[in-house]
């Protein structure tokens, strides 16, 4: 019992390890650049979101060992990765903020 866990939580940790490795740093920063639904479609969408995924990987790990001089452990490369996608959607729902508040100014002031 106890080796076929370990051998099917060892496949899921893979599985969402690459999930989360080639898609969602990349989904997060696509938010972030086109904050709004149709200026993109959604398999553009995904499509920047796995290229953008695998550059932001690149640059991140690049980023930590050469100009922080932290070793690139996964540990390591994992928390700054969570620390991207979080500025991200930081980002994301800033801009969807300004722009409702932006909107409401334009509808206020028009009438």
């Amino acid at each position: 019992m106890i080796p076929m866990l370990s051998e099917i939580l060892r496949i899921l940790r893979i599985v969402f390890g690459l999930i989360f490795l080639l898609f969602v740093p990349g989904y997060a920063l696509t938010l972030a650049l086109f904050p709004r639904r149709g200026e993109i479609s959604f398999v553009e969408r995904i499509g920047f979101a796995g290229v953008l995924s695998i550059v932001a990987d690149i640059l991140t790990t690049l980023f930590i060992d050469l100009v922080l001089g932290i070793p690139t452990t996964a540990i390591n490369i994992v928390i700054a990765l969570l620390c991207l996608t979080a500025l991200a959607l930081l980002i994301w729902r800033l801009e969807l903020l300004f722009m409702r508040a932006f909107e409401r100014r334009k509808f206020s002031k028009g009438s």
